[in-house]
């Protein structure tokens, strides 16, 4: 089964409609292979955290696009916890959490051009092992070359590229 990771531009896209009549149509067809079972669609909490910035009017309309997916566990580390005691026994115990997976890639994708969330998305795919990136963000797709290259075996598409790969492994 195949895991396809989504950029966050095409997870707000499910529910906005705000891409290329071409790109929806292939999210469209993404989100029937997935109820069908053919492929797993995945984001992150980062999805979350950038639709947070957009003023509360839009934040449900841009956070129903994750009805349909599964958001990743694995887009954060426990650092350790910091813990308060007080001189009557009552006790505060917080966690410190970094969302920063793999400090090196990090750098790499910021040091190639990315800007933090788009080298947060990336990291985390690439982190957890998934096949394909998506995303309709030209920042990414005209480096994709070099992004493919130092993230090893991760491919990043637009959805139209990905049904169209898809169409010929089965037509083929």
């Amino acid at each position: 089964m195949i895991t396809v990771y989504l950029d966050n531009n095409i997870v707000s896209a499910i529910s906005r409609r705000d891409l290329p009549e071409t790109e929806l149509h292939a999210i469209d067809q993404l989100l029937d292979m997935k109820r069908s079972g053919t492929l797993v669609l995945i984001s992150s909490r980062q999805s979350f955290r950038e639709m947070e910035r957009a003023p509360s009017k839009y934040q449900a309309d841009l956070k129903e696009g994750f009805s349909d997916l599964i958001v990743t566990e694995d887009d954060h580390r426990v650092l350790g916890f910091h813990t308060q005691i007080d001189p009557f026994g009552g006790c505060i115990s917080n966690p410190l959490v970094a969302d920063i997976v793999d400090e090196v890639l990090y750098l790499d994708l910021r040091t190639l051009g990315l800007d933090e969330d788009d080298a947060k998305h990336l990291m985390y795919a690439v982190h957890n092992g998934y096949q394909q990136f998506l995303t309709c963000d030209n920042g990414i797709l005209r480096r994709r070359t070099e992004l493919e290259k130092l993230c090893g075996s991760i491919h990043i598409q637009k959805p139209s590229e990905l049904v169209a790969a898809l169409s010929d492994k089965t037509s083929g």
